[in-house]
Formats: structure tokens, C-alpha cells, sequence
């Protein structure tokens, strides 16, 4: 098999249709959807049966404790049968027949570059109906390092298309303790090692109309430790010079690693 989507869900059953309507429209069928669920107690398990009596993509439905979306995702990966692997949250969707685009044009380019993670593309906002990021949006086929991204000021969602075998090197460090860590610890960790393809074509739309409401959205201080990872690992491996080109960036990512350091200082004493 050469994909598996991954879905993480959380009681968001009511929206996980909008997600599957876009998966079963592809003209390209050689996926699997893989979803975890990450311990709902809403109706998600019969919602995901029903789907699955549809017989029309090949459904994988895995049931965890809560334990938090990286933790979700890094058992994805490890179950993932598709040589790529596509993460598309449970209230998200993949623009119609998309698939088939990517993986006869651009994914040939990528197979055999082993310096290569993936594929960042294009990701409409539902708000706007236009794309969120505004990096390399006037190059199409650009290689580049996530570093280039992060420190290009209008940078903004994309959605990835990655090699599995490499997102199995690095896995999020959840521990008991830890049930969120901000994605800027996987592009910052692997950015030093890996590069992506940027392709200027649209692959998945995200409703960010209800943007607080997201799984990759978090509470600074109910997930401090997991932030000071992420933050942490973002100033020890984006290179200085590319943290002065996005001062902003590097001023927020300062006061936060500082912000939940202090709190966590504060409540061991």
C-alpha cells in the first residue's frame, strides 16, 4: 500500500463525515485511512463502523486510552502500512480528487531522494477559500529547508505528505506526563537532516471557523512541559540566522520557553 491517512479524533464524531466524504471521492484508491482514536466517549466507534460497512476505502479503526494527539500520531506511524503517510485532522478534509494530482506528478520526483522528508502543499483556509501560507507561493517544485519556511514572516498551514520510514525516526517524546507537544518540535528536530518538495497545488482545506476547538490547539500552561520541549528544541536547532529573519517568531518562542519554564519552576516548589 502506498498511503495511509491518518486521522486522530477525539468526540468529534459529528464531524469525522466531512473527512470521509473527501477520501472516499478521490479517483486514486490505493490508501488506507487509519484512524486512532484517542479515547471518545461520543458515538465515534459507530459512526467509524458504518463507514467501514460502506466497503469503499479501506478503513483502519484503533481505539487508546487518552493519551493526546502525539501520541496518537506516533502510534499512527508505527502502524502505518503506506510507504507515505498523510495526517489529516478529524474535522479537516483533502480537496476533491487530489490525490491522484500528487502522487502521479510529484511524488516520483521524491522517491528516490533520501534527503528528502516529503511533500509540503498547499492548504486552503475554509474562511477565505485561499491558502494559508504565502512561502514559495510564486515557485512550484522548490526544495527547500523548513528553516527557509520559519523564517519567512507570511508562513502559515500546509499540509505534508511524508516518507513513513522517516517520520518513524522521530517519534514525539510523550511521556505520562506529557499529552501535547507543539508540531514545531518534529519540523525543528528534522529540518537539520531533511528537506521538503514545495508544491503550490491544493491538497487539503481546513475549517478554522472553529479554530479553538482544534486537536492541534492547547493551553500554554495546562500543557507547559510539552511546550518547553517544543520551544527548547526550536532555539537549540533553528540556526541563528534564520531566527533573526523572523524576529517575531524568535521573540515569542523566547518569552514562552521562559513563560513555562518559570511555571514549572513555581510548582515544584
Amino acid at each position: 500500500m502506498i498511503l495511509t491517512v491518518f486521522t486522530p479524533t477525539y468526540n468529534r464524531a459529528k464531524h469525522l463525515h466531512l473527512c470521509y466524504q473527501s477520501l472516499v471521492s478521490q479517483e486514486f484508491k490505493d490508501f488506507e485511512w487509519l484512524i486512532i482514536d484517542d479515547g471518545s466517549t461520543d458515538n465515534t466507534k459507530e459512526v467509524v463502523e458504518k463507514f467501514q460497512l460502506d466497503n469503499r476505502i479501506k478503513i483502519r479503526y484503533i481505539y487508546q486510552e487518552n493519551a493526546g494527539k502525539q501520541a496518537a500520531w506516533n502510534k499512527a506511524v508505527l502502524e502505518a502500512s503506506g510507504t507515505y503517510f498523510i495526517g489529516v485532522d478529524s474535522d479537516d478534509k483533502l480537496i476533491d480528487n487530489s490525490l491522484i494530482l500528487f502522487f502521479e506528478k510529484y511524488i516520483p520526483k521524491i522517491d528516490n531522494q533520501d534527503n528528502i522528508l516529503g511533500i509540503r502543499a498547499l492548504s486552503k483556509k475554509n474562511s477565505t477559500k485561499q491558502a494559508d501560507s504565502k512561502f514559495s507561493i510564486d515557485k512550484d517544485n522548490y526544495i527547500a529547508s523548513w528553516f527557509e519556511e520559519f523564517s519567512f514572516p507570511q508562513s502559515g498551514e500546509r499540509i505534508d505528505i511524508f516518507k513513513t520510514n522517516i517520520l518513524k525516526k522521530f517519534l514525539y517524546p510523550i511521556t505520562s506526563d506529557i499529552k501535547f507537544i507543539p508540531e514545531i518540535w518534529f519540523y525543528s528536530s528534522t529540518a537539520n537532516k531533511y528537506k521538503f518538495l514545495y508544491v503550490n497545488k491544493y491538497l487539503g482545506l481546513f475549517f478554522d471557523e472553529g479554530v479553538n476547538n482544534r486537536l492541534s490547539r492547547s493551553n500554554l500552561l495546562a500543557n507547559a512541559k510539552g511546550h518547553q520541549i517544543a520551544r527548547g528544541t526550536m532555539l537549540k536547532c533553528i540556526p541563528l540566522r534564520f531566527l533573526l529573519k523572523n524576529p517575531m517568531a524568535f521573540l515569542k518562542a523566547i518569552i514562552r520557553y521562559c513563560h513555562v519554564s518559570f511555571y514549572l519552576l513555581m510548582k515544584k516548589i
